[in-house]
């Protein structure tokens, strides 16, 4: 929402001919705009989803977050608003609930006995950048006495059905297991 700042606008028309002022007009315009830069980015970094890289960083110094040089913005606000999301006490409701806003419905499944004290959930190809975030916030919130594995859920023999052996010679096996295939 960075405005278009032109200070001869506010002057009256016959002051607009005055050199002085229009140099002065044009030293304080670039002054302005760049304070209305600062202002939008103060008010969408107050907000985790409009934040910006300082937004961001500041939110996962508060949370105590360790940042790797290759994330991108989208990874880091993923990963702010996973930990924000948790509350305790945590039932499977919940882990049910708070994955769906994560990674939305249907893009992981989740398994697990009580009785042998176990869960298992494989997060879909299309989200697999949110893996290592998933991951963290699963170790958070399952009870510690349960064995915990995440993993991904590789393409299976449905998925790639659907093409032909000349379509599927053109990837390699690890993009056939590991990649998000177009739809053909």
């Amino acid at each position: 929402m960075a405005r278009q700042v032109n200070i001869l606008d506010y002057l009256p028309p016959i002051l607009l001919e005055i050199k002085e002022l229009k140099a002065i007009a044009g030293v304080e315009n670039p002054i302005l705009e760049k304070l209305w830069r600062m202002i939008d980015a103060t008010l969408n970094n107050q907000f985790i989803i409009t934040a910006d890289e300082n937004g961001i960083g500041r939110y996962e110094k508060m949370l105590g977050l360790q940042v790797s040089d290759s994330d991108t913005l989208e990874t880091r606000i993923f990963r702010v608003l996973a930990r924000y999301q948790e509350q305790a006490p945590y039932t499977y409701r919940t882990l049910r609930l708070i994955l769906d806003s994560l990674l939305g419905a249907g893009n992981y499944t989740m398994e697990r006995n009580v009785e042998e004290k176990w869960l298992v959930v494989k997060i879909e190809l299309t989200v697999k950048r949110q893996f290592e975030a998933v991951e963290d916030t699963l170790e958070r919130m399952v009870p510690q006495n349960m064995v915990l594995t995440v993993e991904l859920r590789y393409n299976q023999h449905s998925t790639l059905a659907r093409f032909t052996h000349a379509q599927l010679a053109t990837y390699t096996h690890l993009q056939l297991r590991e990649e998000v295939l177009p739809n053909a």
